[in-house]
């Protein structure tokens, strides 16, 4: 068991242990390469996932729906908590509430569970990055905008994986190939940057970070359960939304609220402390995953 669990959690770690200890070397941006990723290598990820690897869409309805009550419940039950901590609910939930999905949730699906896995917990992402610019946003302090979001290549990439899937339509083989080369791309170039971005991030405010690290996966998971006892999934949905829901703070978060100015210190601490804290966290709920 244990050696199952540093099979899935090693790959994951040294590829972001190579971009962080390299970016403490070289200055580097990871700006172009990470939107090259978020625009072309995920999307082609998301639709390949969904058109080719999901059996069925239907699987996605009341799983979706885990994701709604994990996310909008974390940030429901720890609002009474930011009021004890003296803590603007505006820069401390967004972090309970957005997690990393896309940087650890695809690639810890991916070597826990396999390539089906992955294309269910696309279904957690979506719903995960759909908040993340629209009710994350307006908790930073900036503008919605829906018109911005149906352009967003993963969403795009999302609706014709579905069409696809429902209608039995496959591509070529001779496309089937490159495209399934390029996703390959996406999950090693997305914990690189992770390890990139975490080398910049700041510990100024850590004991406010350790609670976070604390309660974001504690929340997470509870509403996950909750989720689980109202839904009827498989055992390998019951598996990935309770992953799903001890996953860390994701980094776009520091990166929005240091856009919309709006504590950007402290949320990066937040950040920063919510990933290291999940080297801890993930290995002992993936051992639970295991044995029950």
């Amino acid at each position: 068991m244990f050696l199952k669990i540093i099979e899935i959690i090693f790959p994951v770690l040294i590829i972001a242990l190579i971009g962080y200890f390299y970016a403490k070397r070289e200055k580097i941006s990871m700006d172009i390469p990470n939107k090259i990723n978020l625009e072309v290598f995920i999307p082609i990820l998301v639709f390949y996932a969904i058109s080719e690897k999901l059996p069925s869409i239907t699987t996605l309805g009341t799983f979706s729906l885990g994701a709604v009550i994990v996310v909008l419940g974390s940030g429901i039950i720890l609002y009474p908590i930011t009021k004890l901590l003296g803590v603007n609910p505006r820069t401390f939930l967004p972090s309970m509430m957005f997690n990393n999905s896309i940087n650890l949730g695809l690639p810890l699906a991916l070597f826990a569970f396999g390539e089906e896995a992955m294309a269910l917990i696309i279904a957690l992402s979506i719903v995960q990055i759909v908040g993340q610019f629209t009710i994350a946003v307006v908790m930073y302090g900036g503008v919605a905008k829906i018109s911005e979001l149906l352009k967003n290549p993963v969403i795009l990439a999302t609706f014709f994986g579905l069409i696809f899937n429902y209608y039995n339509l496959h591509l070529p083989q001779i496309l089937i190939e490159p495209l399934k080369m390029l996703s390959q791309i996406s999950i090693p170039l997305v914990l690189f940057a992770l390890g990139v971005r975490l080398s910049t991030i700041e510990f100024s405010h850590w004991k406010l970070g350790l609670i976070g690290a604390i309660l974001c996966p504690l929340s997470g998971i509870l509403m996950a359960l909750l989720a689980i006892y109202i839904f009827d999934y498989t055992p390998l949905q019951t598996s990935l939304i309770i992953l799903f829901g001890a996953l860390p703070p994701a980094v776009v978060n520091s990166l929005m609220a240091e856009k919309y100015g709006y504590d950007s210190s402290v949320v990066a601490s937040l950040v920063a402390v919510g990933n290291l804290f999940s080297l801890i966290v993930i290995p002992i709920v993936l051992y639970f995953l295991f044995i029950i």
